[in-house]
């Protein structure tokens, strides 16, 4: 469904009504003929690019990474498969990456867009997911098997506060906190409860239509102890779209093409890129662990 419909149907709630009975009454298969016979031109475009993935990002700092993705994310959010999901993080991905964080904990993995693919790019990185879905389990593991993760990939349950702290508590050397939690950023992202986040970095996307003020809350929160950069999201242009591998949409479908971008936003969406004053001693680190595998020979 176009994100401009959707909000339409939302804005309505006669229309959501409508929405949830025809749900409630209509089975998938039913539905998808329904979506096809009312959008024939999106759901065309839509098909085209899943099948030229084939559960594969196509470009961007992911470029490679297989997904396992939830019928409704493979349906309506289709930036994973094309590589322009958070278009505006690239740079700060490729930062992450270059930096080469031996542990990053995620803070509502979803789908394991991030979880996974920075595992895929960064081969001596650990990640801890968490994911309050359950529905999001099983492909969360199946991507961590498809791309040879597995062993460097631990996935648990809701996060409460105590839950990270116990997670940061025996960790050492460079860390990020990785954060997307519908408005609980403010709950879990607190120094006050959990005192390593204070030497760790975090990336959040904030989410102040949920959680008003939630943004400058959390940038004061900081501020002496983190070096803060802001994105503030923008909107998508047939630039971001890979034409050079899907050339038939972006030539003859222009506007199609930059639809199956949308994010469906709610508001203007904001993430914060937290770096840390004071660091661990990441040489120390490394030296320890060297000793360690030295040991280990003898």
């Amino acid at each position: 469904m176009q994100h401009a419909t959707w909000n339409a149907i939302e804005s309505s709630s006669v229309a959501m009504g409508v929405y949830r009975s025809y749900r409630k009454l209509l089975p998938p298969s039913a539905r998808a003929l329904l979506r096809w016979l009312a959008m024939p031109r999106w759901n065309a475009a839509a098909a085209l690019v899943r099948h030229r993935a084939a559960n594969t990002v196509l470009s961007g700092p992911f470029k490679g990474m297989h997904l396992s993705l939830t019928p409704v994310s493979n349906r309506n959010l289709l930036g994973y498969l094309l590589g322009t999901q958070e278009a505006e993080l690239h740079d700060v991905v490729r930062r992450v990456i270059a930096r080469g964080y031996p542990r990053i904990i995620n803070v509502g993995a979803a789908d394991g867009y991030y979880a996974i693919g920075f595992l895929q790019q960064m081969p001596r990185t650990k990640v801890t997911a968490f994911e309050g879905a359950d529905e999001h389990h099983a492909g969360l593991m199946q991507a961590a098997a498809l791309n040879g993760v597995t062993a460097r990939f631990a996935l648990k349950g809701f996060c409460h506060p105590n839950d990270l702290g116990a997670e940061l508590a025996e960790l050492e050397g460079p860390t990020l906190v990785l954060a997307d939690i519908e408005g609980g950023e403010l709950d879990v992202l607190d120094p006050a409860k959990v005192a390593r986040l204070s030497d760790v970095d975090i990336l959040v996307e904030t989410h102040d239509a949920f959680v008003p003020n939630c943004t400058a809350k959390l940038i004061v929160r900081f501020s002496r102890s983190h070096n803060i950069e802001q994105i503030v999201a923008r909107p998508r242009s047939l630039a971001d779209f890979p034409a050079a591998i899907i050339p038939e949409l972006s030539k003859f479908m222009p506007r199609t093409a930059v639809e199956l971008m949308n994010e469906r936003r709610t508001g203007t969406q904001m993430w914060l890129y937290l770096t840390a004053k004071r660091q661990p001693d990441v040489k120390a680190v490394r030296v320890v662990e060297r000793l360690d595998s030295d040991r280990g020979c003898l």
